[in-house]
């Protein structure tokens, strides 16, 4: 008689495959679940650290990178540690402290970043670098234990650097994703529309310009520190409304629009006065509130008047609200806390019927002083709509047909406010015209649905009418 076990599975190649019990494949994939979890909310501060400890930014990713792929089999053994960010950055600066003492850079004094504690250079020939004995001496003092605090100055300082203005524009938002939020760079290719390769040459050229050209990693002084969050918010704004391509559609590319937000989520706890980032968090809360409601389930963009308010995450408008009702109370202006204050006013309403578009209309008058952009005076002329009807939208739209003809969403606008105004048979042109524009798939099927309500054969690739 046979006895029937777990092994007795049929198949060809089962002598040949080692029974795995599911609890196992169980552990494992919980085991993953919260190493990716630690990673989203871990990596910037780790590799701050390790950063701290090495100012060598390769040798500090590379430590890094191991020290979760190390936890990936130590957390299955011995189980997640209370303090998962201090566990993984105690290990991250011993494996970097590790391979200096290997490679003999702790006997030797290295080109590396300069800290801002550092000697300037041609002052007493500093150069950045530390001896041997300086780093042996800060790392016994910084790895203790997994439950050392980063310092928070530290991940400032990474912050800072990633979107220091001597970097070009697309350098500084492929850094930010892969230094403060750790998004591989295949993904960041991706959003990019690059290849991986190519991505990861642009980003060893960003690093070897930080050494070369002796970018400081430091925060900012009093004098310089409100151009410098701008600088940051700056990178961040363009990756909450294009999800990390310049050149994309909202909507598009969630993780790094989630990374931006976690990366403001930490500027506003360690910059807590900062008005600007009240205003970019607010923005950012608002559209995070409205997710579920954004697209529908062909992942088609919906109108903002059309979207089930009752569905928004009023806890997170709420706190958009409080960010800048605190921030205007604290003297704020500025562009970003003032399209914070526009964010909330649009949705904070249960209904949208209850918006006050004279706020609106004047909060964008304000800002257009500050930031007197053809973008701004675009959003005005939407808020001009809901006051005083299509007819008066269009007028103001007229003077930035030149300036914003590349951008699909000024097309589509326009297309929108002359059916508003009852003018179906001129509101094809410019939906046809969006269609000639770079957007997401979704836009597009949403434009050749108003196409053919008008009775409009939509635009073809190929020069003509689809169809």
């Amino acid at each position: 008689m046979t006895t029937r076990g777990p092994r007795a599975v049929p198949g060809p190649d089962r002598s040949r495959r080692e029974y795995v019990h599911p609890s196992e494949h169980e552990r494992a994939a919980s085991t993953r679940s919260s190493v990716e979890a630690a990673h989203r909310a871990h990596w910037g501060s780790v590799l701050a650290s390790t950063l701290a400890l090495t100012r060598d930014l390769d040798l500090a990713e590379d430590s890094a990178q191991e020290a979760f792929s190390h936890a990936l089999t130590s957390w299955a053994d011995e189980g997640v540690p209370a303090n998962p960010g201090g566990w993984l950055a105690t290990v991250a600066r011993r494996r970097a402290l590790d391979t200096m003492r290997r490679s003999e850079t702790l006997q030797r004094k290295l080109p590396l970043l300069i800290w801002s504690e550092d000697t300037a250079p041609g002052a007493g020939g500093g150069t950045g670098a530390r001896t041997g004995a300086g780093v042996e001496g800060e790392a016994d003092a910084r790895i203790q234990d997994e439950e050392h605090p980063v310092v928070l100055d530290e991940q400032l300082r990474l912050i800072f650097l990633a979107a220091h203005p001597a970097l070009a524009p697309e350098s500084r938002i492929a850094l930010t994703l892969r230094l403060v939020r750790g998004v591989p760079t295949a993904d960041i290719a991706a959003a990019f529309l690059v290849s991986e390769s190519t991505m990861a040459a642009r980003l060893t050229r960003a690093k070897k310009r930080i050494r070369v050209s002796r970018i400081p990693c430091r925060v900012p002084g009093p004098g310089e520190i409100d151009a410098r969050v701008v600088d940051v918010l700056d990178v961040l704004s363009v990756l909450l409304a294009t999800g990390g391509d310049p050149n994309g559609e909202p909507g598009e590319g969630a993780p790094a629009s989630d990374a931006a937000v976690r990366i403001l989520e930490t500027l506003h706890r360690l910059l807590p006065g900062h008005t600007e980032i009240h205003g970019l968090l607010a923005q950012a809360l608002a559209q995070r509130a409205r997710e579920s409601t954004r697209f529908d389930a062909a992942r088609r963009p919906v109108a903002l008047a059309e979207q089930d308010r009752s569905r928004w995450d009023r806890d997170l408008l709420d706190r958009a609200d409080a960010l800048v009702l605190d921030g205007l109370a604290r003297g704020g202006r500025g562009p970003y806390l003032l399209q914070g204050a526009i964010a909330a006013a649009v949705a904070v309403p249960d209904e949208s019927q209850e918006v006050d578009w004279a706020e609106v209309l004047e909060l964008y008058d304000v800002l257009l002083v500050h930031w007197p952009t053809a973008i701004v005076r675009l959003g005005r002329a939407v808020a001009l709509a809901e006051l005083e009807g299509p007819l008066a939208a269009l007028a103001a739209l007229e003077p930035l047909a030149e300036t914003l003809d590349a951008h699909r969403h000024f097309h589509v606008i326009r297309g929108e406010l002359l059916q508003r105004a009852g003018r179906d048979d001129e509101a094809a042109a410019p939906f046809r015209t969006a269609l000639q524009r770079r957007g997401g798939p979704g836009d597009t099927a949403v434009l050749e649905g108003r196409m053919q309500q008008l009775g409009s054969a939509p635009w073809s690739p190929t020069g003509g009418p689809a169809g």
